[in-house]
């Protein structure tokens, strides 16, 4: 069987394109070294070959010559590193193995799920930030190595990443779940917390919702439905006279989670909105509510 071919040297990078990419065997070396484009102008046989490439490693840069190339930056020992990656990257559908460490990057591409024969993800030193959902849908992702970037927060619905073997989250400032959850490289610890995570934010924005209902004034909820984007006529309802304000204000909340549920936000990220909309309001009195609550919830151990 032969022996998958490594992309080792990109010696041009232009607005975040690879062209003239080259590989070796590596069973026989050198020798059998070729270039070919990665870039939107690559067309026959190259392109071909771009697709059919199963291991990719973009890792720094390190053999790359110092060019005056736009999209990169420098690290501190005078590397070229990239800051994103090319968008034909998706182009390389029988990709099993991508590495990108120790590079500038701050987003993983929102198209990598098309890499569907990935199997192992190295892009630990970089500047990354957010994990798109695409990314979710490895269903062969067997090697997951982010440490060292710049996350907060792990999608509640990692754990589709059911074949999942080796995972790092090491040297982020990760606060959902915290760091002491991930040192133990498990993904049912990382998603059971992330599940408990969530269905206790959901107990917590309803709670904040029964605030909300009972203790707005007229004047104010009409501000907030403008704040939340809600249209009056999803707040005015045919029994308007007959229905209390509080029934009518808990129903447009419950109505604007449902419209941001269809955005994939969070119970918690619908919480920090809602607490925006209010402080923006002057609904204070609201606000000493639910920070009561938000102090009463912290205490409790989780």
């Amino acid at each position: 069987m032969e022996a998958p071919r490594r992309l080792l040297e990109y010696p041009n990078v232009t607005d975040g394109q690879l062209t003239n990419a080259q590989w070796v065997r590596p069973s026989r070396g050198a020798a059998e070294r070729r270039a070919f484009g990665l870039g939107k102008r690559s067309h026959g046989p190259e392109r071909h070959q771009c697709r059919a490439a199963e291991v990719l490693a973009i890792a720094g840069l390190n053999r790359a010559r110092p060019l005056p190339v736009p999209q990169r930056s420098r690290s501190r020992r005078g590397r070229p590193q990239l800051t994103r990656l090319p968008g034909e990257l998706s182009n390389m559908t029988q990709l099993k193995e991508l590495d990108i460490s120790n590079n500038a990057i701050r987003e993983i591409p929102r198209n990598i799920g098309e890499l569907r024969n990935l199997v192992s993800l190295h892009a630990y030193n970089n500047q990354i930030s957010y994990i798109p959902p695409s990314l979710l849908s490895l269903n062969d992702l067997q090697q997951l190595n982010l440490s060292g970037n710049n996350l907060t927060a792990l999608p509640s619905a990692i754990y589709n990443l059911f074949s999942l073997k080796e995972i790092n989250f090491d040297d982020n400032p990760l606060l959902r779940p915290p760091m002491e959850i991930c040192k133990g490289k498990q993904l049912y610890t990382i998603a059971r917390y992330l599940q408990r995570a969530d269905e206790r934010d959901e107990k917590i924005l309803e709670k904040i919702f029964k605030i909300v209902a009972n203790n707005i004034t007229e004047t104010n909820f009409e501000f907030l439905c403008q704040k939340l984007n809600l249209a009056n006529s999803e707040t005015d309802m045919p029994t308007k006279s007959t229905v209390s304000l509080s029934e009518r204000a808990h129903q447009a909340l419950v109505i604007w989670k449902t419209q941001s549920n269809k955005l994939s936000l969070t119970a918690a990220a619908l919480r920090d909105q809602l607490i925006r909309a209010l402080t923006m309001i002057g609904a204070y009195e609201i606000m000493d509510k639910i920070t009561a609550l938000n102090l009463f919830t912290r205490a409790i151990k989780f």
